[in-house]
């Protein structure tokens, strides 16, 4: 399967390829005979010396105002070939000069060579007598439909990971164990550049630790999608936007932390030549954390209640590596090609030694065990790209993409009695992989009344595989009792979209459209004799309805509704004991989500400063819960259910502010009240979360900052989750010409461990447990950036494949 896979992705790309090349032909025999060529060398006209990358757009007279584009070399030429017959216009511009045009420029068939020669630019009249340049974005900006926090201006984040960064980001919080939620929900998709990826295919906590946050760029939070995304769910789309090279000639970057708790190191290398381009990502890390564990339950049996008691301490470790590889080809200005090729792997390890001692009446009052995990993900994609614009606005773009994940779980368990005599040996394996095929269709047209209409066609093909083995000793009984646990899994999903967008005068903006899915599953769970074969269909519409009052004041009203389905994290009845008084395990029988979602918000900007807040509701059925069936022989049954309702609405608050050039302020507060119901009982209560960032310029190239966060407890189906708390500081100075820079920073200085523990009551038991993070830490950070860092010219923007329409695991 993978292989005609491959090979039919790649057909399409030869084909159309042929498509393109031979529409190229068409269009020079219909210009005119032969194929001419025109150059030139831009030069400063006081100096007298090269213009490097300056821009050269050629356009023909009278017809096409834009048929192609070019940079100038580091000794200012250029040259546009082949030019079919006819009289043109070039354009050459540059930042702080002034934009010169020749015309004509006339190709003949008897002389198709042209050389221009010489051309002169002279500096701008006006340059920096009234322009105040600005040299960062803001750290945080609020746009039509999402907000966009621009991580590589906050310096706190310099050698950390994607966890560290997700938790400064306006509306997010995120535990120790790598859980996101957005405005206090959980049913959030994570993209990487706007795709899914076998990265977040498993357990999304160790796919953020692959990302070092010195490649993230920014971090986009989309509260209400369109009908062009994927049914997403409740809460909104993350979007983590990494950093990329994509300027003329050779440029990249380096860099590495050493710290007390991670380290890392990472590279990215571009080159840019003419119709080419490649880049190169590559990366490692590792890490190592301490932790604390506590529990304590009370199991109310008849008569007397049961007390468990529960310690311990372990720590979790590993680290990674991934290399990302890009190829593009623009054959002229209205085609475009592109593969890209990522891997990943790591090995993430942990153990933990725990003393348990309870007042239930059995053979082990007390006991000791001691456990060890890992966890070895390997996984690609390969993504294939095709492009054709008609006009501005007017583009064809083909997608398809392959991706792969392959996990390996291991868990080893010895537990002791208090005379540390072994009673219990257990040995876990399991093998599951998740394959992904994706073929994607999107055509965007524009009208004259400045609207656009978009349509999409889209089938995504997924497997899954899962094939588990306990191998159980009771070394004082002298039997063993193996166990197996398999499953196969598929879920085929063809959609279709139609989306229009219009500017209603000059200060309304209307965003429409319309989303049809069909989803076909099929699971074979030998394990629970679970059989699934079903097929649904599902109508989502969306709305974005703007307004901008004055110049500065803009209002906005937004509805959606969504599907979220499980998955496979959530599906896979994989059995995890490594607790002796908890288990875990997915349910292959979960319904899909489906999610209403309102909104309406305003935004202003005045001087240095920014407001925005939102008011949101949002009502789940079948929410997907994490909740805890009851007690089997005093261990917990944990597990995945559709608990039933959630209505969740609040207001959320953000703004940025400059009250000096040297000061910068950022802040943002979410208040919210959350109702959930199901399984027999509610639960409801008011919760909230705060973050904070300033910054300081030190002068002489030194910038301090400080960043921190608190998140108030927030209710659960069947208990609460205690608040937690985050601090940082970091001083940066900047070196070799602002090429370079050293980063030294401090996590949570004068805090010893936060604890991410939680409360649950059921009518069989209350229990209280207890998860510390000992995340005190030091690092120091370097980076150096090489090569050209500064041109006029903007990138040609690529579409992407974007699968975010299932529910991610805890």
């Amino acid at each position: 399967m993978k292989k005609r896979a491959l090979f039919l992705l790649g057909f399409l790309c030869l084909y159309f390829s042929g498509w393109a090349q031979n529409n190229a032909s068409k269009t020079t025999e219909a210009s005119g005979k032969g194929a001419g060529k025109i150059t030139g060398t831009v030069l400063d006209s006081v100096s007298g010396k090269p213009v490097a990358f300056a821009t050269v757009a050629l356009a023909q007279m009278g017809g096409n105002p834009s048929k192609d584009g070019t940079l100038t070399d580091d000794q200012g030429r250029f040259t546009f070939s082949p030019i079919p017959v006819g009289e043109y216009q070039v354009t050459v511009s540059f930042i702080g000069y002034q934009t010169k045009n020749i015309r004509p420029v006339k190709v003949i068939a008897g002389e198709p060579e042209v050389k221009i020669g010489r051309v002169t630019l002279s500096p701008a009249e006006n340059k920096l007598k009234e322009v105040t340049v600005v040299g960062q974005k803001p750290l945080v900006e609020d746009k039509i439909d999402r907000l966009v926090y621009n991580a590589d201006q906050d310096i706190t984040n310099v050698g950390g990971n994607a966890s560290d960064v997700l938790r400064k980001v306006p509306s997010l919080s995120v535990d120790v164990d790598g859980n996101v939620q957005l405005r206090g929900s959980s049913n959030v998709r994570v993209l990487i550049n706007n795709k899914a990826s076998t990265m977040l295919a498993t357990n999304l906590a160790d796919a953020l630790r692959q990302i070092p946050s010195d490649q993230i760029k920014s971090v986009e939070v989309i509260t209400s999608p369109s009908a062009k995304y994927d049914a997403e769910g409740s809460a909104g789309i993350i979007n983590i936007i990494t950093k990329r090279n994509s300027l003329p000639g050779l440029t990249g970057s380096i860099g590495a932390t050493a710290g007390t708790q991670n380290s890392s190191v990472f590279s990215n290398l571009s080159m840019q030549r003419g119709k080419m381009g490649v880049t190169l990502n590559l990366n490692g890390f590792r890490y190592s954390v301490p932790k604390g564990y506590g529990l304590y339950r009370v199991e109310h049996a008849e008569g007397e209640d049961v007390i468990t008691r529960q310690t311990g301490d372990g720590r979790v470790h590993g680290g990674g590596a991934s290399a990302e590889l890009g190829l593009t080809y623009d054959p002229d200005s209205l085609n475009l090609f592109s593969v890209g090729l990522k891997m990943n792997t790591g090995r993430y390890q942990g153990s933990s030694a725990q003393e348990t001692t309870t007042t239930q009446p059995g053979p082990f009052p007390y006991i000791r065990n001691a456990s060890k995990f890992q966890f070895i993900p390997l996984g690609a994609d390969v993504n294939l790209e095709y492009t054709h614009v008609y006009k501005p606005q007017q583009e064809l773009t083909l997608l398809g993409q392959f991706s792969q994940s392959d996990h390996e779980n291991f868990v080893h368990q010895d537990r002791f009695t208090r005379q540390d005599q072994l009673f219990y040996l257990q040995r876990n394996t399991n093998q599951n992989s998740n394959r992904e095929i994706t073929f994607q269709a999107d055509y965007g047209h524009p009208f004259k009344n400045k609207a656009t209409l978009e349509v999409g066609a889209k089938a995504i093909l997924r497997r899954a595989n899962s094939d588990a083995q306990y191998d159980i000793t009771y070394p004082l009984e002298d039997r063993a009792a193996p166990e197996e646990n398999t499953f196969h899994y598929r879920q085929d999903v063809v959609a279709g979209y139609l989306f229009y967008g219009v500017t209603l005068g000059k200060k309304n903006t209307l965003k429409t459209g319309l989303r049809w899915e069909q989803t076909q599953l099929k699971g074979d769970f030998t394990s629970t004799q679970t059989f699934l074969n079903e097929t649904y269909h599902h109508l989502i519409p969306s709305l974005v309805l703007s307004r901008t009052l004055k110049e500065n004041h803009t209002l906005k009203f937004s509805y959606t509704q969504r599907l979220q389905r499980p998955h496979i994290f959530l599906l896979n009845p994989y059995r995890d004991n490594r607790d002796p008084k908890s288990i875990f395990f997915g349910n292959p029988a979960l319904d899909p989500e489906l999610t209403h979602l309102y909104e309406a918000g305003y935004s202003t900007f005045f001087k240095t400063s920014s407001l925005s807040a939102a008011l949101y509701l949002q009502q789940v059925d079948n929410a997907i819960q994490l909740v805890t069936l009851g007690l089997e022989d005093g261990v917990s049954q944990n597990t995945y259910e559709n608990a039933g309702k959630l209505l969740s609405y609040g207001v959320n608050v953000s703004g940025a502010t400059k009250p000096v050039p040297a000061v910068s302020l950022n802040g943002n507060a979410n208040v919210y009240y959350n109702r959930l119901s199901g399984l027999g009982t509610e639960n409801t209560g008011w919760q909230y979360n705060l973050n904070v960032t300033t910054g300081y310029e030190l002068g002489k190239g030194l910038t301090a900052q400080f960043s921190g966060g608190f998140n108030s407890a927030r209710v659960t189906l069947q208990g609460k989750a205690y608040a937690w708390q985050y601090y940082n500081f970091a001083v940066k100075k900047a070196l070799f010409e602002k090429r370079g820079s050293l980063t030294l920073g401090v996590n949570n200085p004068f805090t010893k461990s936060i604890n991410y523990g939680s409360e649950t009551r059921t009518e069989a038991f209350t229990q209280v447990s207890e998860n510390r993070n000992f995340n005190r830490s030091v690092r120091l950070s370097f980076d150096f950036k090489f090569g050209q860092q500064n041109a006029s010219k903007t990138p040609r923007k690529q579409k992407s494949i974007r699968n975010d329409d299932m529910k991610e695991g805890e």
